[in-house]
């Protein structure tokens, strides 16, 4: 009896044990799926570490001493691949038929591990001293047809596992989860399509055509598919219902980096194949690790309703070099094609606009912004390109200069906001259409131009054509830019008025709304404030007697603080910090608009001669606290209104009269003086200026002190040697008196400078008074730099850090690309700034040179005893400390003041009008020697 017990148990315990092992075919045919995306996961880990060893190679064959170095690749890791060759959910033939495939692609990989392991002995070896790197080239060669041979079948394999899945899951158009896998098949095969279509190039110096058209085609696409996607979400079981909104933020994740693309792919961009290779890896992260996650959780979560299939990861293909690199035109830029404006008859409609052509006519905003955006780019580098050209028209002094260069990879064509725009235009009704996209793309004619003439001026400035016309064509293209800016202003109002007619012409679906209601009394007061700001314009260009009366601005904007309740009833509040609140931006739109009005009454022409123009503090006041603030509160809104326009700044870019030559004088020998006695080691704060004898406030450029010494007699002489007890120092520029306004824009005759930029970015500097005011100073010195200048930059916000090893001003560019990195963020370490700012200066020390840091805040900080100490001692030593602060107000504070006096540097508050100036005045401390 036991023993027949025991044998049935035994019977029953094996045939579960086998019912258990059994698979769905779905089961198998996803373990293929996951075979194949482990597989692509470690390919794309081996073409990763191939590419670093490529920029090791390109790196080698510049410093042969470094040496080539490659990370291990690991051992093989066959689970997945076994997993899917002993399932047991599909019959034998379909089985015989992807194991085939499966063993197919695992010799392949099996081929490209050997590859690697065979470059990674070569490496060790150093056999690549031997033979010149041709065996690495070899294999190199080797394992991109490997890439290529593995993407290939895993796209064969693929096609087989879905041709079984279709036999076991046949498509229902009433089944809406076959409809919702259906659709995102279709978009992840839109983006695979991409993907297969983009090259990446192993070599990034590669110069080849990158398929513009392709990405704009797949961006346009994929706002189709958003249109369309989700509509069966509805009618799905939760979590698989919350799947098809994560999968398509990660299609507008996908579209967005299109986007990116078109728009970044500007003349810089295309000079290699840098960006086209960070779009791929961009593309192809982006589509792996969000996408497919999205589909895979989908999959998961649909099992209790529907068995689905997997999709596998994409597999990179790498080229070694391009077929044909792109060609450079060196023909003139023609001027941009005009088109006749359509008349615009615009009748009063019965019924509301559409959802979609509200967003359309906010987005025809969105273009003529970002167009001003980039305009205002161009007027800046322009603007100091002029400055610096003007000291290459005689071609005797331009030779003994550094060659005359010209950037401008900061400008962007909006080509994606273009192209979507006119996708998005068939929702206007067509007799409106016509007219506004004509405008439209005038205004992108009109940026192409600017575009094409800036490469023009790359061509003339590297191939030193001004040596030859004394900047004849320079003066012409900067005439052009005049005439470009003064257009796309004229023809950006045309556009906005037409928009505004057209949406005006509708009726508000929700006339009775609160958003409705106080976006309307918002917009009169812009209004007011647009007829302001263009009087002001018109005055300051002498087309009109006095400044704009204010009246009507200022009853609007205390009427709209004073009808705050009734127009926003109903309207929740979540407070100021939080963004998603309509009364901030309601409210300072009201506060905002009293100041402006207050800011035109108070205007006073200046005597000043400084390079900024007057118009610009109204240009910032009126974009970004009144437009700006308008502009949020439309976007947070839900009752169909329309934004409204920035407006630019029309006096950025003056042409200047070409400068007189300036013979320098000629140097006269300096009195003799009897040497003083040396003062003692030990400096007070307070009596800083009275240690130097002969010096009382040497680097600074406020008034000197009277002197309280026996020294005093002595420094009414001008001289520049200060005698220490340290023979580091040596000479210092005495002279610093001159204002603001006798300056000049060279620094010619002036000591090469070693400058430390000690850069507060903590997130207060975060303002419109405070940031861009910091850069704008930075790139006003950019444009004067000499190779002999030696620039740095440490920043101070949360950890204090090198962000800009000591760099020559030949390399202005490579700086200037580093000061549009900047962002504010984090907490303020001015102690630890302030040590690794002297770190940096005494380590790049110039002799006879103006070493010195400029420390940038917008707020004082407490300073312990060991910094002043260390500020004290390199003083001494012929390293200064000098201190700018930004914000909308002067700081009363007296530390920073005191510090720079200890620095025995200057202190000034950086505003409007004297921000191009003031670093200059800096790197002009100390004259030169000769």
């Amino acid at each position: 009896m036991k023993p027949a017990s025991l044998l049935l148990l035994v019977f029953v315990l094996s045939f579960r044990a086998v019912f258990a092992q059994h698979e769905t075919p779905l089961q198998s045919l996803n373990q293929y799926v996951a075979f194949l995306t482990e597989s692509s996961e470690i390919v794309i880990r081996r073409f990763e570490i191939l590419q670093t060893y490529r920029e090791n190679v390109a790196q080698y064959s510049k410093r042969p001493e470094y040496g080539l170095r490659l990370s291990s690749s690991g051992p093989l890791e066959e689970y997945y691949y076994k997993k899917a060759l002993e399932g047991n959910g599909l019959k034998p033939a379909e089985k015989k038929q992807l194991n085939a495939g499966a063993e197919n692609i695992w010799q392949t990989y099996n081929k490209l591990d050997e590859a690697f392991k065979s470059l990674e002995t070569y490496a060790r070896l150093k056999d690549y001293e031997r033979d010149n790197l041709k065996k690495s080239d070899a294999l190199i060669r080797d394992m991109l047809a490997i890439f290529e041979r593995f993407g290939q079948d895993k796209t064969a394999l693929y096609r087989q596992i879905r041709q079984i899945y279709h036999k076991y899951q046949p498509y229902s158009a009433t089944d809406p989860y076959l409809v919702t896998e259906k659709a995102m098949e279709e978009v992840i095969a839109s983006q695979q399509q991409l993907l297969d279509a983009l090259p990446f190039y192993l070599n990034e110096e590669t110069r080849a055509e990158w398929p513009v058209s392709l990405v704009r085609e797949s961006m346009l696409n994929d706002e189709k598919m958003l249109a369309t996607f989700g509509n069966t979400k509805s009618q799905l079981e939760y979590p698989a219902s919350d799947m098809v909104g994560s999968f398509k933020a990660a299609l507008i994740s996908m579209q967005d980096i299109k986007r990116r693309a078109l728009d970044d792919h500007n003349f810089a961009a295309q000079q290699s194949a840098r960006h086209g290779n960070e779009v791929y890896m961009s593309l192809l992260k982006q589509f792996n690790q969000d996408m497919l996650e999205m589909h895979k959780a989908f999959v998961k979560y649909s099992v209790p309703a529907k068995r689905l299939l997997f999709y596998p990861a994409f597999s990179p293909v790498m080229k070694a070099e391009a077929a044909n690199e792109v060609a450079t035109s060196g023909k003139q830029t023609p001027p941009f094609a005009d088109k006749p404006i359509p008349s615009l008859d615009v009748k009063k409609a019965s019924l509301p606009a559409s959802a979609e052509m509200i967003r359309t006519l906010n987005q025809y905003v969105d273009f003529i912004n970002e167009s001003l955006r980039q305009m205002h780019r161009l007027q800046m580098i322009v603007r100091n390109y002029q400055s610096t050209a003007e000291y290459y028209r005689d071609p005797a002094k331009a030779q003994k200069r550094a060659n005359l260069s010209y950037s401008h990879e900061d400008f962007k064509v909006p080509a994606s906001e273009y192209a979507l725009l006119l996708s998005a235009s068939a929702s206007i009704p067509q007799p409106y259409r016509n007219a506004v996209t004509a405008q439209a793309d005038v205004l992108m004619n009109i940026l192409k131009e600017m575009d094409g003439l800036s490469i023009e001026l790359i061509g003339y400035t590297s191939e030193k054509r001004y040596l030859k016309d004394q900047l004849q064509r320079s003066d012409a293209i900067l005439d052009r830019y005049l005439v470009l800016f003064d257009i796309l202003d004229k023809k950006k109002e045309q556009l906005y008025t037409d928009i505004r007619r057209i949406h005006e012409s509708y009726p508000n679906a929700t006339p009775a709304s609160s958003w409705y209601v106080a976006g309307t009394a918002m917009l009169k007061t812009m209004d007011s404030g647009h007829n302001v700001m263009f009087s002001v314009r018109d005055y300051l260009k002498g087309e009109a007697a006095g400044l704009p009366k204010t009246d009507d601005l200022e009853a609007d904007s205390r009427q709209l603080i004073a009808d705050e309740y009734k127009n926003m009833k109903g309207l929740q509040r979540y407070g100021r910090n939080n963004g998603l609140c309509p009364y901030t931006w309601y409210e300072d739109l009201g506060a905002n608009s009293t100041r402006f009005a207050e800011k035109v009454q108070k205007y006073k022409p200046s005597s000043s001669a400084t390079s900024a123009h007057p118009y610009e503090s109204f240009f910032y006041f009126y974009n970004n606290e009144l437009v700006y603030e308008y502009n949020n509160f439309i976007e947070l809104s839900k009752a169909g209104l329309l934004k409204t326009i920035n407006q630019p700044d029309v006096f950025a870019f003056r042409r200047t009269s070409p400068q007189p030559l300036i013979t320098p004088p000629a140097n006269k020998p300096e009195p003799k003086i009897e040497k003083q006695d040396v003062p003692p080691a030990h400096v007070d704060v307070a009596n800083t200026q009275a240690d130097v004898p002969g010096n009382p406030q040497s680097p600074a450029r406020q008034e000197a002190r009277p002197a309280t010494n026996e020294a005093a007699s002595v420094t009414q002489v001008r001289r520049d040697t200060v005698y220490v007890e340290r023979v580091r120092v040596d000479t210092v520029f005495v002279d610093r008196n001159a204002q603001l306004q006798n300056m000049t824009r060279s620094l010619e005759g002036f000591a090469p400078n070693n400058m430390v930029l000690l850069l507060d970015v903590s997130s207060s500097m975060n303002s419109p008074y405070k940031m861009p005011l910091l850069k704008r100073s930075i790139k006003s010195l950019l444009t004067l730099v000499r190779p002999e200048d030696m620039i740095s930059i440490v920043l101070y916000s949360g950890k204090a850090r090198v962000v800009l090893k000591p760099t020559s001003g030949s390399k202005a560019a490579e700086i200037s690309r580093m000061i549009d990195l900047l962002q504010s963020d984090g907490d303020t370490d001015g102690n630890e700034g302030i040590k690794l700012a002297y770190k940096t200066a005494n380590k790049q020390y110039i002799r006879a040179g103006n070493n010195r840091i400029v420390l940038a805040t917008d707020g004082e900080f407490p300073v312990s005893a060991e910094v002043t100490d260390m500020i004290r001692q390199n003083a001494r030593q012929d390293v200064y400390l000098s201190i700018f602060t930004f914000g909308r107000n002067e700081h009363t504070g007296q530390k920073l003041k005191k510090l720079s006096e200890l620095g025995m540097g200057s202190y000034a508050h950086v505003t409007d009008a004297s921000a191009d100036l003031q670093l200059i005045l800096e790197a002009q401390a100390k004259r030169s020697k000769e």
